[in-house]
């Protein structure tokens, strides 16, 4: 499977995606930031950059795989890790290396 990559993700900053850390049941998020990491030594090494989502649930789920979701970009996988949550919901980050 190929995930989307940075560029990806800025173009689609502020769309609505849905996670699914319960089965069957997702949760409305939004992408809040796209940051980018160490510039790749080689044409051999990925883009190093980070995703953060901000999800309207207030319930925190552990780390883990999810399933996400968008209207233009499909489908796919994430390792997402809850880095912070407020009255508004929690923010869970993914890490691309």
């Amino acid at each position: 499977m190929t995930l989307p990559n940075k560029k990806q993700f800025e173009q689609y900053s502020g769309d609505d995606f849905g996670i699914t850390f319960v089965q069957d049941q997702p949760v409305s998020c939004r992408i809040e930031e796209v940051k980018a990491g160490l510039k790749p030594q080689n044409k051999s090494q990925n883009e190093q950059f980070s995703v953060v989502f901000s999800c309207d649930e207030k319930q925190v789920f552990e780390q883990g795989v999810y399933q996400v979701s968008h209207s233009k970009m499909g489908e796919f996988e994430l390792f997402l890790v809850p880095v912070f949550g407020d009255d508004k919901g929690v923010h869970y980050e993914a890490v691309f290396t």
